[in-house]
């Protein structure tokens, strides 16, 4: 029989990929359970059962259930930070990032409405909001703002603190009245009429 010897270098890679897959089999395991049965009749027995792994590996990588809640969210901030990151790099008018930002954030939503519900507030109610407010996408709203002030884009002399803090507002405001509504409408278009609205009032 031939061994095949691995370097210390490729021996950590093939850890690390490791680690990855096992942490994204317990996220992906846990929402399916938890949108089957409820966040709080979902045990950490059953998880660790389905995913095929001894309860001490979980605790490895998750403290406590409820730390699976900041690792969605943590998850859904990486992938928003992607979606915005290569939409500021084009070149386009300042309205049209913003509302494509913001469109895409909103249809990353729309992928799993019940499990981004389920997540939402159950964050919202271990964490509070305060807990759970992110400021990035109030920042970078703010900076497109600033940009399209300099370009003549938007009103010179705006308050584009008070602007990005009303998009940031209507955003998550928006959300919430989705995630809550029983009608079957598309959250991205009900962002897109809003920031078509807003703008009729900012523009120069």
């Amino acid at each position: 029989m031939t061994m095949v010897m691995l370097n210390q270098d490729e021996s950590q890679s093939l850890r690390e990929k490791k680690k990855i897959e096992t942490r994204n089999k317990i996220f992906e395991v846990s929402g399916r359970l938890f949108k089957e049965k409820g966040f709080e009749k979902v045990t950490v027995d059953e998880i660790t059962r389905e995913v095929g792994i001894a309860k001490g590996t979980f605790f490895n990588y998750f403290p406590t259930k409820t730390a699976l809640l900041v690792y969605f969210g943590k998850q859904k901030e990486e992938l928003i930070y992607k979606l915005i990151k290569n939409e500021t790099k084009r070149s386009i008018p300042t309205k049209d990032k913003i509302k494509n930002i913001m469109v895409l954030v909103a249809k990353s939503n729309e992928k799993d409405k019940e499990l981004t519900k389920l997540f939402v507030f159950e964050y919202l109610r271990h964490y509070g909001y305060e807990e759970r407010r992110s400021h990035s996408l109030n920042t970078i709203l703010r900076e497109l703002l600033e940009d399209g002030v300099k370009t003549g884009e938007v009103k010179n002399g705006i308050d584009v603190k008070r602007v990005a803090e009303n998009l940031t507002a209507i955003y998550y405001y928006s959300l919430m009245e989705w995630l809550w509504s029983n009608s079957d409408y598309s959250f991205s278009e009900d962002i897109s009429k809003k920031i078509d609205v807003l703008f009729d009032g900012i523009r120069s």
